[in-house]
């Protein structure tokens, strides 16, 4: 990672209940994309306290999930702004 380019917007995703992944790596991973990009763009994490790697989560949450993941595609890739 190179400090002062332009990265994309971002969206990681990891829960406390994460099998394949720390989820201390996603935070870290997070904060050192937010100090690095220079584009202005969101670096995000998606935290979840019941769910991790769509393990065990409920439809509900899963639902919530998905709807988080859709709207930051649709937030970043221009479409919110083309509504009228």
């Amino acid at each position: 990672m190179k400090p002062g380019t332009a990265y994309p917007a971002v969206m990681f995703f990891t829960g406390d209940s994460d099998t394949r992944v720390d989820p201390l790596h996603a935070r870290k991973m997070t904060a050192l994309l937010q100090s690095a990009s220079s584009s202005g763009r969101p670096v995000l994490l998606h935290y979840s306290l019941a769910g991790g790697h769509s393990a065990g989560v409920s439809v509900d949450q899963q639902i919530q999930d998905d709807a988080d993941q859709l709207t930051f595609l649709w937030t970043e890739t221009g479409q919110a702004s083309n509504r009228k």
